[in-house]
């Protein structure tokens, strides 16, 4: 997926790594999955919550039950897509986000 406009600022394979990343690089939108090794990105979620300006959260997941949807929802995520069914949507919603028109 190529969206015009964005640049990537960082990529985390685990919780802390995640967490330091984002506030080191202080990115305007971080895209997330809830399996993630050393806790989850619901983690990641509620560690942003307490910072004065958290960027906007993407959720991907294959973990697309009802339940988690609604706690990444509460725990701050602005958006919450499937990657099985999904997946381009993330597109759109950059494209959106960065004011820049659909391909």
């Amino acid at each position: 997926m190529e969206v015009t406009g964005i640049e990537i600022v960082g990529h985390a394979d685990n919780v802390p790594d995640a967490v330091q990343e984002i506030r080191e690089a202080k990115p305007d939108v971080i895209i997330l999955d809830i399996c993630m090794p050393g806790g989850s990105g619901i983690d990641v979620l509620e560690g942003l919550k307490k910072d004065p300006s958290p960027p906007t959260v993407i959720v991907l997941s294959n973990y697309s039950d009802r339940q988690y949807r609604r706690k990444c929802l509460q725990s701050g995520a602005r958006f919450f897509f499937d990657k099985s069914s999904e997946f381009h949507k993330v597109a759109e919603v950059l494209q959106v986000l960065m004011g820049t028109p659909a391909a």
